[in-house]
């Protein structure tokens, strides 16, 4: 009788027929996980949002234009969640976002053209910024750090309202 060997992981089935074998091979194919990445590198994504806080200081205006350089605007706040999550994200530093007036007596408009809704109450100044207790305002002017905004992949389909520039005239 002839004795064959097998490759690893084969079996060899010898019943009357000696020299059919049968084998098999199992080969495990182990699920790679998809990463996916809805913000780019450096932004934190929270509720189908991107967001960015500076490490920077500017004012207003050139804050706004930091942000729109990166395809986003200073940032809107269109919930309590949205507000907890940045105040508690931003640590310690005061940071710009996309509500402002042109002066005192004037609504408050976020950047992308709404009215400011009841979610907070702001004092005076026309640039609105996050300080340690909430919302804020003061002159434009002050350097701050700032957080910009803008749909994640998932939302960027959505239509996106047009930004306005805010504030120019330095208040």
């Amino acid at each position: 009788m002839h004795l064959q060997t097998l490759p690893p992981g084969c079996v060899s089935l010898m019943g009357s027929y000696p020299y059919v074998a049968l084998s098999i091979s199992v080969q495990v194919l182990k699920a790679q996980p998809q990463l996916v990445a809805w913000c780019p590198d450096g932004w934190i994504g929270y509720r189908g949002k991107c967001y960015y806080f500076s490490e920077a200081e500017e004012n207003w205006n050139n804050s706004q234009r930091h942000c729109s350089a990166l395809g986003a605007s200073l940032a809107v706040i269109d919930s309590e969640q949205d507000l907890v999550f940045m105040l508690r994200y931003k640590g310690i530093s005061e940071h710009w976002i996309g509500l402002w007036r042109e002066q005192a007596r004037q609504p408050w408009k976020w950047v992308n053209g709404s009215d400011l809704n009841s979610l907070f109450l702001i004092g005076g100044g026309n640039c609105a910024y996050l300080n340690d207790n909430g919302v804020s305002a003061s002159r434009c002017i002050t350097e701050r750090n700032w957080v910009c905004s803008k749909p994640d992949a998932r939302n960027f389909s959505r239509i996106w309202p047009r930004e306005r520039n805010g504030p120019l005239t330095g208040k």
